[in-house]
């Protein structure tokens, strides 16, 4: 389930999206730039893609043990991934399109300086979202670690979307910044043109890199390699335990996971001996990873 947190920094990129989203319109109205109307697309996009990562906050927080017994942990990652279709269609071939298209038909470029003031403040602005969410994703994770290691490693569906969102509307930001400069400076429209189409790329590659993330979340990928020989270890030192012989941890929802655990007790164990050890294994195990937070035990 996603934070409280996630939650606010959901809500923070979607009011600066909309914001910026009216702003590019009208800039783009003004001065018939096509970088700034794909960046306009890109910004309304984000706002409705964000609502939906808002929603699907909302759809996992619901309890239905009787249909869910495991809660809705994982409709995070569906209205992720739905969110991840949107950037790659809505965002990336709609901006494409009108970039080649304004790329055969070149338009004069007017009111350039209104329209370079409006980008640096947006960069200011999505830079600012892009670091409150890339400070989220670090929390409590080791600092040594990359963004994309904590992007491959993180359950939380949300977060992932904000941070991948955020940084490719600041790149595109910088795209249509560089492109607007050069038509500017060459008084020709082709750089514009080339910027919108560079943007919807870069939309398309964050759609394809979202939804890829978002495949191994559905689909139940581990927890990282480090922590499951740590809850091994951790298990397997246990005397009253004779071998472990298979342990699956799978995401059930934003920072949740599910333990799978096979174990072969001492053949001289009680039934309520088997329970006290069990609870002890429990204990250990959510004390060391506070993620699991379902664990079951199926005695060999």
């Amino acid at each position: 389930m996603a934070s409280s947190e996630s939650s606010k920094t959901v809500f923070l990129a979607m009011s600066v999206n909309f914001s910026i989203g009216v702003a590019k319109s009208i800039i783009a109205t003004i001065t018939m730039s096509s970088a700034m109307f794909s960046e306009a697309v890109h910004s309304f996009v984000d706002t409705g893609n964000q609502f939906l990562l808002w929603f699907g906050i909302k759809q996992a927080k619901k309890s239905n043990p009787k249909i869910y017994p495991l809660g809705r942990g994982r409709e995070e990652y569906f209205w992720t991934l739905v969110v991840a279709v949107l950037i790659f269609t809505i965002g990336g071939l709609v901006s494409l399109e009108h970039g080649i298209e304004s790329l055969s038909h070149p338009k004069k470029l007017e009111n350039l300086s209104i329209y370079l003031t409006l980008l640096i403040v947006s960069i200011i602005l999505e830079s600012y979202v892009l670091k409150k969410a890339i400070s989220e994703l670090k929390r409590g994770k080791a600092k040594n670690k990359g963004i994309l290691k904590l992007l491959k490693e993180s359950t939380d569906g949300p977060l992932i979307a904000i941070v991948v969102e955020d940084f490719a509307a600041t790149l595109g930001l910088i795209f249509a910044l560089v492109g607007t400069v050069l038509s500017f400076i060459t008084q020709n429209s082709v750089y514009d043109s080339i910027s919108a189409i560079s943007i919807g790329i870069l939309l398309m590659v964050s759609g394809i890199f979202l939804g890829y993330e978002m495949k191994h979340l559905i689909t139940g990928e581990s927890i990282s390699n480090e922590k499951l020989k740590k809850i091994k270890q951790l298990i397997s030192s246990n005397e009253q335990v004779l071998n472990l012989s298979n342990l699956k941890i799978l995401p059930i929802g934003s920072n949740q996971y599910l333990a799978l655990i096979n174990l072969d007790y001492r053949d001289s164990l009680k039934d309520e001996e088997i329970i006290t050890v069990n609870s002890s294994l429990i204990n250990s195990i959510k004390n060391s990873e506070p993620s699991i937070s379902e664990i079951y035990f199926n005695p060999q």
